[in-house]
């Protein structure tokens, strides 16, 4: 029996491959403009960065290098929660979407090119994540959750704000219907036995710098202000009010769908929020935070889209691809 493509499928498959070629060739125009004009590249350290960092920074001194792997960074963590979705199933229709949205995302954000603290971050909580993905209805695998931990544990030692993450871990676990003691402890070890090994070498070492900078990372509260807003205003709207409209829509498709993906979707709502709230909090690092925010926002922007008409989706993706590349030329203008 022989299978025949419609047209609706040959055009669909074209606008898929046309928005592909696209979002790659206006993510690498971004990656090369900031090279060229070596936007975000600084080897200085202040009073502010974490102890780590100032280590790992000393590897990013060559300008190529440093750009090189921040754009390998930004690939990997948009192939693995493009592997997330196709593992979840969140989207029933192939598509690359969450790959292509967050990839553009992270590419037109200037402020976090070519590697920060939060690119080291990034690629830690995307593959907790996927460990998490994993480990649905599966509290016996330990391993999975202490691995979770130690990535939670490390990360925060770039970037502390990400150990408030451990309380939404718990609430997906318990989500999950893998939150049992042993699970429990598992992702609690991991994270202490990060932190025993830092205040061992600190005891060795007889500099507590680095749990100083803990402290300060974690209590450093400051509310958000609308100056974070002025220079890349239009990109911002944009993304504000597909994040809304996605918001709103799982909610209200969430019921309909399965009971592992209501309950995926359910925990990155979550997490958007958990993260906005952050965001006001802590509005020094909302640049850092805001990156960690497109990667539950890249997921559901793309359910959102990928449940609306062909030509409406087609309308709104270049309409964000455009006005994230405006706001990045502006910001680099600016910068």
């Amino acid at each position: 029996m022989s299978y025949r493509v419609t047209d609706k499928q040959l055009r669909s498959l074209s606008d898929s491959r046309l928005s592909m070629m696209l979002t790659v060739a206006a993510c690498l125009l971004c990656w090369v403009l900031c090279y060229e004009y070596s936007t975000g590249f600084s080897s200085e350290t202040d009073d502010t960065t974490m102890p780590l960092w100032a280590l790992a920074g000393r590897f990013f001194n060559n300008r190529l290098f440093a750009y090189s792997a921040g754009l390998f960074m930004a690939v990997t963590v948009s192939c693995v929660i493009q592997r997330v979705c196709d593992m979840e199933m969140l989207i029933g229709k192939r598509t690359r979407l969450p790959f292509m949205l967050l990839l553009l995302l992270i590419s037109t954000n200037v402020e976090v090119l070519p590697v920060k603290e939060v690119t080291i971050v990034s690629v830690c909580l995307v593959f907790a994540l996927y460990g998490f993905f994993k480990s649905y209805q599966s509290p016996e695998a330990t391993g999975i959750f202490f691995n979770m931990g130690v990535l939670t544990g490390f990360a925060g030692l770039f970037m502390p704000q990400i150990l408030w993450f451990i309380p939404l871990l718990w609430m997906g676990m318990y989500r999950f219907r893998s939150l049992k003691l042993r699970s429990f402890m598992a992702l609690l070890t991991g994270v202490f036995i990060v932190y025993w090994i830092v205040s061992a070498w600190c005891m060795w070492k007889h500099d507590y710098d680095m749990f100083v900078s803990l402290y300060k990372g974690l209590a450093n509260f400051k509310i958000l202000s609308a100056e974070t807003f002025q220079y890349y205003r239009t990109g911002l709207y944009v993304f504000i009010l597909l994040f809304i409209l996605s918001f709103f829509h799982v909610r209200m498709n969430v019921p309909n769908s399965g009971v592992r993906i209501r309950r995926t979707l359910s925990f990155l709502l979550d997490m958007s929020v958990w993260l906005l709230i952050l965001i006001l909090l802590y509005g020094e690092d909302s640049d850092s935070l805001r990156m960690l925010l497109y990667i539950p926002s890249s997921v559901l922007i793309a359910y959102f889209l990928e449940n609306i008409r062909r030509r409406l989706r087609f309308v709104l993706y270049y309409l964000m691809l455009l006005s994230w590349l405006a706001s990045f030329m502006l910001r680099l203008w600016n910068f």
